[in-house]
């Protein structure tokens, strides 16, 4: 009995020992130890790392709290920090512990706050050229890394407020070196505002040349709100993919803006799908396809938004699109016409302050099928004014003339809200104008003279005694092979415009 009590008591002893032993070297080799820690955050970020407070934890988890992180990009503390933390807390598991070292279980990041600086400053070519982060030597594995509420500051030249994005939700899993990590979040962006949901995956670092880093994922935007863009309204909903590297993501998706309006005109709905390339470095943006509905018309566009400050320059066209749909997008009043129109232009959108038409720049062609006036009584005056014209009359000159529809076409250049028209061609039954002038969006005045050739003589332009006041006009305004050449304006408003010949307008 005395050899076993004594043989129990040394068993009991050895494995007290061990245990001490054990404990002792768990200690020793504690991997959350600040000393092991620092130097780690230090190798892994490229930063100098300050840290206010730190102590480790055991129960329930293994692990360590952090308050006061900063991160001083590349040790450089004469430029504003690279990131900011309240608090980092890391999560282990005793089993993980003891048999994976070097993986964690969860990282929660409280009040994450990271800076980006300016494109072109020494700090900015610092991050993108040689790299904030280095995981390629660590053998440090991360299962969840948890930063709700982390602000993304994209500073920006000459004082001005950054770009601000607030991530009310933001997820990295499976985070380890070389290999890919996968997202979800929902993050406020700052223009138009709004929120984006968004998935997928990111990597493997590229972190000597961010711009090569591979990305992948599904997106959706909601409720953002134009009316912080300058000169339009309205609400944007979109939907689509994303992928490419860092430098270059291919974005494709569809937007729909069912409450749209420039300036004062009409509010339309508006439907686009799109193909664009996104610079993550730059923040450019080269816009490869898109095709905008309003109505039952069609507007294509390319082109780019790049530079400093950000300038849109595109190309659009159309063809056979709505003509009444298209000056919904920009008239206030109601469209006095209608027919089909098509046209390809280069256009130009500055930033800056002043209304959206007033920002807008563009020189191209334009064509016009089948014109018509909305307005009866005009509509009536033309058809009337082209029966007795005509070399040619109507079968039933005493019945009720047939309508009539103009065709057009003229280069244009649109400048501070005003459309000018060096050229404009128009030929409808009887008679062929070609005119010259303006007309101004902003508030609908039109200014066109020119000169109209009219199949038979001055006289039939006109009825009544007025057309026997112009009968001894006539050998004045005859010209071959027309029957008359005569001036002519089109003056008013686009809800009134007045159309006629003018002898006297010589402006």
């Amino acid at each position: 009995m005395k050899r076993r009590l004594r043989a129990t008591e040394l068993i009991l002893f050895c494995v007290v020992a061990l245990a001490l032993v054990g404990v002792d070297l768990m200690f020793y080799f504690w991997p959350f130890r600040y000393r092991e820690v620092h130097p780690l955050l230090q190798q892994v970020f490229r930063s100098r790392v300050d840290v206010q407070k730190y102590h480790r934890t055991y129960f329930p988890h293994p692990g360590f709290v952090a308050e006061g992180v900063t991160f001083y990009r590349h040790g450089d503390t004469a430029i504003p920090p690279l990131a900011t933390v309240e608090r980092m807390q890391v999560i282990g598991t005793w089993t993980t512990l003891l048999f994976h070292p070097h993986l964690l279980y969860e990282i929660q990041l409280t009040g994450l706050h990271v800076r980006i600086p300016p494109p072109g400053t020494k700090a900015r070519g610092m991050d993108f050229d040689e790299g904030v982060i280095d995981t390629s030597q660590s053998e440090l594995q991360i299962e969840t890394i948890v930063a709700d509420g982390t602000m993304l500051d994209l500073l920006r030249h000459r004082g001005e407020p950054p770009l601000q994005f607030r991530f009310l939700r933001l997820e990295i899993r499976n985070v380890r070196a070389n290999q890919a990590f996968q997202f979800l979040t929902r993050v406020t962006i700052p223009g138009p505002q709004g929120t984006v949901f968004a998935s997928g995956s990111l990597g493997p670092l590229r972190t000597n040349a961010y711009g090569a880093t591979p990305l992948s994922g599904n997106y959706g935007l909601v409720g953002a709100d134009l009316s912080r863009v300058d000169g339009v309204s309205g609400h944007v909903a979109a939907r689509g993919t994303f992928g490419g590297t860092f430098s270059g993501v291919d974005v494709r998706g569809r937007a729909e803006i069912p409450d749209f309006r420039a300036g004062s005109a009409h509010q339309v709905r508006m439907s686009a799908n799109y193909e664009v390339v996104v610079n993550g470095t730059s923040g450019d943006v080269e816009i490869r396809n898109v095709a905008v509905k309003s109505g039952n018309s069609v507007i294509s566009a390319s082109g780019s938004v790049a530079g400093s400050p950000k300038k849109v320059a595109v190309t659009i066209a159309t063809n056979n699109s709505h003509l009444e749909d298209l000056l919904k997008i920009v008239e206030q009043s109601d469209p006095q016409v209608e027919g089909d129109a098509s046209f390809q232009a280069k256009a130009e959108f500055a930033d800056g302050p002043g209304r959206f038409l007033q920002r807008l720049r563009l020189k191209g062609n334009i064509a016009l099928d089948h014109v018509r006036f909305t307005k009866q009584q005009t509509e009536d005056s033309l058809d009337a004014f082209s029966a007795r014209v005509r070399r040619d009359p109507p079968d039933d000159p005493k019945g009720d003339p047939p309508e009539v529809s103009a065709d057009a076409e003229s280069q244009t250049h649109f400048d501070r809200g005003v459309a000018y028209f060096p050229d404009i061609r128009v030929i409808f039954p009887g008679a062929r104008a070609r005119l010259h002038g303006r007309f101004n969006l902003l508030d609908s005045q039109i200014h066109l003279t020119g000169q109209v050739a009219l199949e038979k003589g001055i006289s039939h332009a006109a009825t009544g005694w007025k057309a026997a006041l112009l009968k001894p006009l006539t050998p004045f305004f005859r010209h071959k092979p027309a029957g008359a050449v005569v001036p002519i304006a089109v003056t008013g408003t686009a809800a009134n415009p007045k159309v006629g010949q003018d002898l006297l307008h010589d402006k």
